[in-house]
């Protein structure tokens, strides 16, 4: 009996100093997702983006964030009239927007929970865009016909960024964080089309006419500080 103890104790003694060295933190082969979290906004949960880390050691990680939106939206601009013979109208807008921020993140000694890190990424990404906005064509026997104008194109951007924040582990494998910094980012549109369908001209009918166009084309270039005005809550696995 008296042996059974003293193994029993023994036992005891190693989970107990087993659970002492054991940390919250990283300590190096771990990955993790994270998604973010806007608890004072009107969405408090939002996805803008995935963000995946994979933890080479303990104080070196590197990130990846991807996202992938559609956007598209239909406003009537005009209700259809019989008596006037007049036609529904549409504006229509849709977009496709795909990025990627590949990235290297420090994490310093801060304490058991507490993972400050600072690091770097290039954000690339690239938008396509559609927008087309339906006109009314009286023709000249008094006949309707739907007409419109339509751009269709793209934008490219490109930037870098140097980060601060920081990892506070809520629980094992599971912390919330925030981030801030500071970047370059540059806007570059690409190649536009416009089709437009009119009157001809001598208003019996409608014609199609198209080319290269450099409406709507957005040129642009930011230097200064970014912060991530979300919460980042994220889990090991």
């Amino acid at each position: 009996m008296k042996k059974q103890l003293i193994a029993l104790g023994i036992l005891l003694v190693a989970a107990t100093s087993v659970e002492a060295q054991s940390t919250f933190r990283p300590a190096g082969g771990e990955k993790n997702l994270e998604l973010m979290l806007a608890p004072l906004g009107g969405s408090p949960i939002s996805m803008a983006g995935i963000k995946y880390r994979h933890f080479s050691s303990a104080n070196k990680a590197m990130r990846l964030g991807v996202f992938v939106g559609f956007d598209n939206k239909t406003t009537v601009t005009q209700d259809a009239d019989d008596q006037t013979k007049a036609l529904e109208l549409k504006k229509k807008e849709s977009s496709i927007t795909i990025g990627i921020q590949p990235g290297i993140e420090k994490h310093m000694a801060g304490t058991e929970r507490l993972s400050p890190y600072f690091g770097a990424y290039l954000d690339l990404n690239y938008t396509i865009k559609n927008k087309k906005d339906e006109t009314d064509l009286v023709l000249n026997n008094g006949n309707h016909s739907l007409g419109y104008d339509q751009t269709k194109g793209g934008t490219l951007g490109a930037g870098v960024n140097a980060v601060a924040g920081f990892d506070y582990y809520v629980a094992k494998a599971l912390y919330v964080g925030t981030e801030l910094g500071f970047g370059i980012a540059v806007t570059m549109p690409g190649k536009n089309t416009a089709e437009t369908v009119g009157l001809n001209d001598d208003g019996s009918g409608t014609k199609t006419t198209s080319g290269d166009s450099k409406k709507d084309n957005v040129s642009q270039f930011q230097v200064g500080p970014n912060v991530v005005g979300q919460l980042r809550l994220g889990w090991l696995f």
